[in-house]
């Protein structure tokens, strides 16, 4: 029935426009060929199937509106966003440069110093608590540039201009050098900017500035996809930590201690019994795995965020080991007002909580320290015990190759080796310190020699 399927389709309107349409064609057709008597008796059918057409056509019309507004938004978006992410994998693998956002920053820093001489480049982008932090460098190692947004520095007027901008002078104020900030941007929308020192002998032209800004312009859509790319790929990962830890405490974890509590009754029934100290052995394992389940989900859980750098996060997880374990935990933190890239904390922090699990589980340590010194670039991570030392590696033990990883994702250095004082210390640099020190300079120090120790 036409009324049927266009109140279904698209309403109301159209059910009654189609209705209505199709009974005059009806009359126009018949009226031809009827007589007087012929066309009362048509006149009261097609009134009856106009009739009942409408009606179906208006409950056809309501059926629709009833589903749309029971439609879930929810739905909606996970729709959207599967297609968008089915997209984007297609899409990523023709990509000729992939979407490694550090890799298009530093090719993109050596095209522009093909095309204009400088001592040292660095690719910025902006987090969301509004800084600007280190994602490539071309040149140098670090810098101690002030990268502020303000309205008065050159990186704060570039931003909000939208235009490169150069400066006889250094970015540290020092004379002899000239400094030229590039803006990242698509559209009306700046991401970023690219900070280039040159010599006087080197000094960037107007014209040099417009080529530099092709090469950028023409870069900048490549590296806003990558790093698009890694936001969605970080909040994926989160989500599934947070799935996982979600898992483990409605299912293994509660029937672990559902089981604790009937092993508990089993002792009760046979105090005074051969059985009663098999129980207890078996009722002391059960809380021992419990406890390794707890700490597993916090692993799972713990994570950096907008808010929670790398340095609170660790604290929190060291803290936590230490209340539930029999190690004295000494926690070193040093770390600069600048805070390292999300994924670069986010690395580490894995890496540090693989190397305190191994100690709690394998090492039968005492004591466990913790250090981590921050001020971006350069960031150094040292976890040691004095337990047992590393012993024969196990056939099935992938941790070591798992932190090298994660510690080469950064562009870092992994050491793992034996104390002087006997245990097994696990280290990580990336970038080089300030001026050649061993702690980065003199960052903010935030809490040293944190220790803490189970209760009872």
């Amino acid at each position: 029935m036409p009324g049927l399927h266009a109140g279904l389709a698209f309403g109301a309107i159209a059910s009654v426009s189609t209705v209505g349409i199709a009974a005059l064609v009806m009359l126009v057709s018949r009226l031809i060929e009827l007589t007087e008597r012929d066309l009362v008796e048509f006149s009261v059918a097609a009134a009856e199937w106009l009739l009942l057409a409408l009606a179906v056509g208006m409950l056809a019309a309501w059926v629709r509106r009833l589903g749309i507004q029971s439609r879930s938004p929810t739905n909606e978006s996970y729709a959207a966003a599967y297609r968008l992410i089915s997209q984007l994998r297609t899409v990523s693998r023709q990509l000729s440069s992939g979407l490694d956002a550090v890799s298009i920053g530093q090719s993109l820093l050596q095209s522009l110093r093909a095309k204009v001489l400088f001592e040292c480049g660095v690719v910025y982008t902006r987090t969301r608590g509004g800084r600007l932090v280190p994602l490539a460098f071309e040149g140098c190692d670090r810098v101690d540039w002030e990268a502020s947004l303000s309205g008065d520095s050159l990186f704060g007027e570039v931003w909000s201009t939208q235009q490169p901008m150069t400066r006889a002078t250094s970015f540290t104020g020092a004379p002899g050098t000239w400094s030229t900030v590039l803006p990242l941007r698509i559209g009306l929308r700046t991401f970023g900017v690219v900070a280039i020192e040159s010599r006087d002998d080197r000094a960037v032209t107007p014209a040099d500035l417009r080529d530099c800004m092709s090469i950028t312009d023409e870069a900048a859509l490549r590296l806003e996809t990558a790093l698009l790319f890694n936001e969605v790929r970080s909040i994926a990962t989160a989500e599934e930590r947070r799935r996982l830890a979600r898992e483990i405490h409605d299912g293994i974890a509660q029937e672990l201690a559902s089981l604790g509590y009937v092993v508990d009754d089993l002792r009760a029934r046979a105090r005074g019994s051969d059985l009663e100290q098999p129980l207890r052995d078996l009722r002391t394992e059960i809380t021992r795995i419990i406890s390794e389940l707890r700490l597993s989900i916090f692993d799972l859980r713990s994570e950096v965020q907008p808010n929670i750098g790398l340095g609170a996060a660790l604290s929190d997880y060291v803290r936590s080991v230490g209340a539930a374990s029999a190690m004295v935990v000494h926690l070193e933190l040093d770390e600069s007002p600048q805070r390292l890239s999300s994924e670069s904390e986010a690395e580490l922090l894995r890496i540090a909580q693989e190397s305190v699990t191994n100690a709690r589980k394998h090492a039968g340590a005492n004591n466990l320290w913790v250090a981590c010194h921050v001020d971006p670039p350069y960031a150094f991570l040292r976890v040691e015990d004095d337990g047992r030392g590393l012993g024969t590696r196990r056939v099935d033990s992938f941790g070591i190759e798992i932190m090298r990883e994660r510690a080469n994702r950064l562009g870092g250095q992994l050491t793992v080796g034996e104390r002087t004082a006997g245990g097994t210390f696990v280290e990580v640099v990336v970038g080089a310190p300030r001026n050649g020190d061993v702690d980065g300079g003199s960052p903010t120090r935030r809490d040293v020699s944190v220790h803490d120790r189970a209760a009872g």
